[in-house]
């Protein structure tokens, strides 16, 4: 997968946690090294952001459907239940 395309992925993805259905919205990558991005975006109508870090091989070799099971998961732990 392209990093490119995690923007495309990410924005627009529903993610049900708490009982509630979230939308990724205004996904950004960053450089963080030569050999990894930082990706952040928000979770539409709240204001988590949730974030994290990838190495760009792990995301070349990645197939969307990893991607968007990883992202998933960022966002079930970044939303607290309560």
């Amino acid at each position: 997968m392209a990093i490119e395309d995690l923007v495309t992925l990410t924005n627009g993805l529903t993610v049900t946690a708490c009982g509630h259905t979230l939308v990724c919205d205004r996904a950004r990558i960053t450089p963080v090294r030569n050999d990894a991005i930082e990706m952040k975006f928000l979770m539409a109508g709240t204001d988590v952001v949730p974030r994290l870090r990838l190495l760009r091989e792990r995301v070349l070799a990645a197939t969307p459907d990893e991607v968007t099971k990883i992202l998933r998961r960022v966002v079930k732990s970044a939303i607290a239940c309560r």
